[in-house]
């Protein structure tokens, strides 16, 4: 189950990478450089909600199991919400300045600070002080699918439908740590 959870977790790269291709003037070298900086992001933001949570989270580990459920819902709340803007095109970024991307790579990556919350044993430690650079690698190939395939409308469609089935396996991930 750890690894569908981060392989939803990182979903979002493939949805913002997947207008990167749609200037001509953007070679894929410099698309695949937006990537890598996404998914850094997205394993540096997992990382530093893992020192945030190791702060204070341990004052809550009698409610290990209600909190990741929490965590998972809320993870998967702002997913479903996302799920609207990716089928209106709403959620597509087209980036111009390095400012935007560390902006898009810092919006993107609150999901895995909020999931970096709960890294800890008693909660959900996923593959423990390695989880950061398997987010990283997750997210690079959702990156790489972003940007490798067409822009079209059925992409759109696509990636609202598998944003909204990460969603359901957070949701469900949260569910099985009850139990």
């Amino acid at each position: 189950m750890d690894y569908v959870f981060v392989i939803a977790l990182t979903f979002c790269v493939c949805v913002a990478s997947s207008a990167f291709n749609l200037e001509k003037k953007n070679g894929w070298w410099r698309n695949m450089l937006f990537v890598c900086a996404l998914a850094a992001g997205q394993g540096l933001m997992y990382w530093l909600g893992s020192l945030l949570g190791g702060t204070f989270m341990y004052k809550f580990a009698s409610f290990a199991k209600v909190i990741v459920l929490i965590i998972c819902f809320m993870i998967a709340f702002r997913m479903m919400m996302d799920t609207l803007k990716i089928k209106s095109g709403k959620n597509l970024f087209l980036i111009d300045k390095p400012k935007q991307l560390i902006i898009l790579s810092i919006a993107l990556g609150i999901n895995a600070l909020i999931a970096g919350l709960i890294a800890d044993a008693a909660f959900l430690p996923l593959f423990g002080k390695i989880t950061p650079l398997l987010i990283i690698g997750v997210s690079l190939i959702w990156g790489l699918i972003g940007i490798g395939t067409k822009f079209s409308q059925v992409k759109l469609l696509i990636n609202s439908l598998l944003n909204f089935i990460a969603a359901l396996a957070i949701l469900a991930t949260g569910i099985v740590a009850i139990f």
